[in-house]
């Protein structure tokens, strides 16, 4: 099906930033430069690694020890001329500045720190947050539209103790799955992008490839919630009105 010109359009204003240019990220931004998105912001400090290979598309051999910004950066525009690429090798966490100028970030990080201080931040500057998270062989996925829909600390409220963590490395990834999943991220930020209704707004999604199963779990918005809860009684009638 061809796209309409309309939808065209808005994906050629739309500016897309994604933190972690890694196992979901990388696959994300593929899809995104492939879909027509403008410019897309790539947001990662680390280097390729010989481990990331297996999991993340737009990395290969001979980029082992580079940036990640700069080789994605470069592969994407590869992609498709006329991309609008921003390398941006820093961590974002406190980078309030820098969400406010996209229109939709993608969460791809791989600590539960990282995920909670994001998703604080997109809530902050109420830009709409696709996360998504990847151990073993389950994934996840949860969209925020600030002031509208749950927002990851509305579901998991605070991070586990440290000693309770178990990152990517200790527990392993199925390869294909994160790519799946930063496939679903990317089709999520392109509805948004287009004005479509996002599929994973108030709703998490759970996929176990060991199983075959996917869980969609509705979610509301919890008046609690320190991130996007009111902070005064005004708001909280008007919050309330949309939970």
């Amino acid at each position: 099906m061809t796209p309409a010109p309309h939808t065209d359009d808005a994906l050629a204003r739309a500016r897309v930033l994604i933190v972690g240019v890694g196992g979901l990220g990388a696959p994300a931004a593929a899809a995104l430069a492939e879909a027509g998105v403008g410019t897309l912001g790539l947001a990662d400090p680390d280097v390729v690694e010989a481990s990331n290979l297996h999991r993340q598309p737009l990395y290969d051999d001979a980029a082992i020890g580079a940036p990640k910004v700069d080789v994605a950066a470069g592969r994407l525009r590869a992609l498709r001329a006329g991309l609008g690429v921003e390398a941006l090798r820093l961590r974002v966490e406190t980078q309030a500045s820098l969400l406010a100028r996209f229109d939709v970030v993608i969460d791809g990080t791989d600590s539960i720190p990282s995920k909670f201080a994001l998703n604080d931040l997109a809530v902050a500057v109420g830009r709409p947050l696709v996360h998504a998270g990847v151990v073993g062989m389950r994934g996840q996925l949860l969209t925020v539209l600030p002031g509208r829909t749950a927002c990851y600390r509305c579901v998991f409220e605070s991070p586990p103790p440290p000693d309770d963590l178990v990152s990517c490395t200790e527990a392993g990834v199925l390869g294909p799955l994160p790519a799946f999943v930063g496939a679903l991220q990317a089709a999520e930020a392109v509805r948004i992008c287009t004005g479509a209704a996002p599929l994973f707004a108030d709703r998490l999604l759970s996929i176990d490839a060991l199983s075959g199963t996917w869980r969609s779990v509705p979610l509301a918005r919890r008046l609690s919630c320190a991130a996007c809860g009111p902070r005064d009684s005004a708001s909280a009638a008007t919050r309330s009105e949309c939970s």
